[in-house]
This record gives C-alpha cells, structure tokens and sequence, in this order.
C-alpha cells in the first residue's frame, strides 16, 4: 500500500492533502490515538517493528518515510 493512501484512509484527509510534511500541527485528525493507529498500520502494512523512540520520533509523512528506507523499505 502507498504510504499516502494509508495516511488518507486513517486521517479521513484527501489524498491531495497528503504530503511529506503532513504532521500532526498541520492535520488536526493526527491526534495521539491517530499516531498509534498510523504506527500500527504502518507496521502492519510493511511489515516492520518500531521502537518507543521511533514512535516518538515519528512526527511527519516524510520522516516516517524515512525511517522505513533505513529499515530497508521500499517507499
């Protein structure tokens, strides 16, 4: 799945909004219970386990986008 098609369908967002800096001060559906259901999703979808300081860190599209081409995704 297209990480910007699993950040619409979670955020209920249009695809056109989504972008590398979607972000929670940006996108008023990204709340915390939203932030656990995207992590979770995502490690869902590709298969991939992140720690609590991952998580934390996981603030934006594109550095989510980023921590999966370190854990060797192809996004």
């Amino acid at each position: 799945m297209k990480l910007e098609v699993l950040f619409s369908n979670l955020l209920r967002q249009p695809i056109e909004s989504i972008n590398e800096e979607t972000s929670p001060r940006n996108t008023k559906a990204w709340d915390s219970l939203k932030h656990l259901e995207l992590v979770m999703a995502i490690e869902g979808a590709y298969s991939v386990k992140f720690t609590m300081p991952e998580i934390i860190g996981l603030n934006s599209l594109g550095s989510i986008r980023k921590l999966l081409k370190l854990k060797g995704v192809d996004v």
